[in-house]
């Protein structure tokens, strides 16, 4: 891969790799994104952040992602929810930097916030039809969390609107129980997994359709649809 840019600032060290038409953003070793505006979905981890969102009928129309890497998300949601209004909350600013220089992360009805994703949560007087929690630190090359979702999960039921929808990227299996301890104050939980990474996608909602009305919801996109040899989505779906 070649080496795009990199950066040291106090402990933290930031490269943008390429890979032909891939990027890659890492932070002291951890890979934080990856997108390709050729190939929007890759068959990655993050095409997983994306999918909880073809459980709904209507689109969400306002989305809060919490914590926004080098902003792969973005796009996934912008291709593919071109109607949705985009908030995202990112304490790095760093990776703020990279994503609008290197990742080029569209600018129509998204809304890039500076600051702590959780106080941002427990302040802003907006509420979300659905939230995405991507947020993580980097540690010693590996993605910690610096703060317990049992103290998040009720900042999450106050921004959520009455239909509103939870999905969450977790690592570990201490975290999938605290998140699944929580299911049961929602109607419908289902799990993600990708089978080259340990990360695990949770997703909440009380008014979720079925996972049967969710794979012809995705069948709308030919890059979605599993049935075509050319979709490169790769994951597991499981009822919680």
């Amino acid at each position: 891969m070649a080496l795009v840019y990199q950066k040291q600032i106090g402990n933290s060290h930031y490269e943008v790799r390429s890979a032909g038409a891939s990027l890659r953003l890492y932070s002291n070793g951890v890979l934080h994104s990856q997108y390709n505006p050729n190939a929007p979905v890759g068959g990655t981890i993050w095409d997983l952040l994306l999918l909880p969102g073809f459980f709904k009928d209507i689109p969400p129309k306002q989305i809060l992602v919490l914590g926004l890497g080098g902003g792969a998300i973005v796009h996934l949601l912008k291709t593919f929810l071109p109607q949705s209004s985009i908030t995202c909350v990112e304490l790095d600013h760093q990776h703020i930097h990279i994503a609008k220089q290197y990742f080029l992360i569209p600018s129509h009805r998204v809304e890039i916030i500076h600051g702590d994703a959780y106080e941002y949560l427990s302040s802003t007087v907006e509420t979300f039809d659905w939230i995405i929690d991507d947020v993580f630190q980097h540690v010693s090359g590996e993605p910690t969390r610096g703060k317990s979702l049992q103290d998040i999960f009720p900042l999450y039921l106050k921004k959520l609107t009455k239909h509103g929808m939870l999905s969450a990227n977790l690592i570990g299996t201490e975290q999938y129980k605290h998140m699944k301890s929580f299911a049961g104050q929602f109607s419908q939980g289902y799990q993600f997994n990708h089978p080259m990474y340990e990360n695990r996608i949770i997703c909440l909602s009380n008014d979720m359709c079925s996972s049967a009305q969710f794979r012809l919801n995705l069948k709308q996109f030919k890059v979605l649809d599993q049935s075509r040899k050319s979709c490169k989505l790769n994951y597991r779906l499981r009822k919680l």
